[in-house]
């Protein structure tokens, strides 16, 4: 077997390796940055090709490649392994289904995809795509009527816009239209597959309503970045690992980026689309009001009603930013350093009388005020229930 028949059973065998080939195919000019994050999508992808997954959703932060992997090359890898198969693409506008649509054609159109699968002669029809051996792309939208079509595997890329999933009518209509439409599409309601590639938008997204649903699903969850140690074993051998706090792809958006892009966006969108993780409070303001801890003044824990960025937070809790966590409540006082705080106010209101801008802080002859202190019935007994009280 010679060198380039060798790469082209690669190409046939492999999706990880025949999704690279279709970026390459697809954007000629642009340098594609391999980072480990296309191994475990493809992984994942590949697996539902062979009937392993029969439900997979993948929420990914934007600009992952997951549309290309999951709308573009898989559907031509599959049918050009099985030109008989009944593929549904569809899409959350009609726009995004056009790109789809002119994308895979341009894909099985390429003269180096032609040679991998000679026999993808496409006939496109009604923004569909037949095959002479009986298979089909079917192009579809989310929310159209999909009576009388089926399918082996229906993927649903995109199903609403970041601008409409606060729209509570729009996003619960998305989320009936799936449950009536897409599932009774299936072929073979056992062995067919259902692929939802999407950021999360909303708690309540589509993503949010299947995973909190009976019916069991594959998820593969990448945040951007990493909020617990990551660990991915390939179905073909291997481990891939991540650790708490790494970049989903350092080379292409590294800590710095993603910070300045937090701020650009918001809270809000920043943990949802990037980090896969919406809130399910949030005011307009993108503010938390609350007790919270203050910077620890002569070691005595202080606490302040305040209103923190939950920016601030996320600066804090994804980026190291910060010397504490900004929305943390003050630690408890222990009895020890309650009685000391005790004896330095009753120090500081004796000062106080004597001058009016006394401050406050460590009493001169601290260690007999405090043997005084002891000594005094009052200050036997402590309230362990309160933060700071003493009886």
């Amino acid at each position: 077997m010679t060198k380039a028949e060798q790469i082209k059973a690669l190409y046939r065998s492999n999706f990880s390796a025949f999704l690279k080939f279709a970026f390459r195919e697809l954007n000629p000019k642009t340098e594609l940055v391999d980072t480990w994050h296309i191994d475990v999508l493809a992984d994942h992808l590949e697996r539902v090709a062979k009937g392993e997954i029969t439900r997979l959703i993948i929420n990914l932060p934007p600009r992952s490649l997951k549309s290309l992997a999951a709308s573009i090359a898989l559907p031509v890898w599959m049918h050009g392994r099985n030109p008989e198969l009944k593929i549904m693409s569809i899409a959350g506008s009609r726009e995004l289904a056009g790109d789809f649509e002119r994308a895979t054609e341009e894909l099985l159109k390429s003269q180096r995809c032609r040679a991998l699968f000679p026999h993808l002669k496409a006939d496109g029809r009604d923004g569909d795509l037949h095959f002479p051996h009986g298979g089909q792309r079917i192009s579809g939208v989310v929310g159209g009527i999909l009576v009388g079509r089926g399918a082996d595997l229906i993927v649903v890329d995109d199903p609403i816009a970041p601008a409409r999933v606060h729209d509570e009518p729009r996003r619960r209509a998305v989320n009936k239209w799936f449950d009536s439409e897409v599932i009774p599409r299936l072929n073979d309601k056992d062995k067919g597959r259902v692929v939802v590639v999407m950021q999360r938008l909303h708690h309540e997204d589509l993503s949010g309503h299947l995973l909190s649903g009976e019916q069991p699903w594959v998820h593969l969850n990448l945040p951007a970045i990493a909020t617990e140690d990551e660990e991915w074993k390939l179905s073909r051998g291997g481990v891939i690992t991540r650790q708490r706090g790494l970049p989903l792809a350092p080379k292409i958006d590294s800590w710095a980026p993603l910070y300045k892009r937090m701020l650009d966006i918001g809270a809000y969108n920043f943990s949802a689309q990037y980090q896969q993780k919406p809130y399910v409070h949030m005011n307009d303001e993108e503010v938390r009001g609350g007790w919270f801890a203050q910077p620890e003044e002569f070691g005595f824990p202080m606490g302040a009603l305040c209103r923190v960025p939950e920016t601030a937070i996320l600066a804090y809790e994804l980026f190291g930013i910060g010397d504490r966590h900004p929305a943390m409540p003050a630690r408890r006082m222990s009895r020890e350093e309650c009685e000391r705080f005790s004896v330095w106010t009753a120090d500081y209101q004796r000062r106080l009388l004597e001058d009016p801008n006394a401050k406050f802080g460590p009493p001169e002859n601290e260690a007999a005020l405090f043997a005084e202190h002891r000594s005094c019935p009052a200050g036997e007994p402590i309230d362990d229930d309160g933060p700071y009280s003493c009886k």
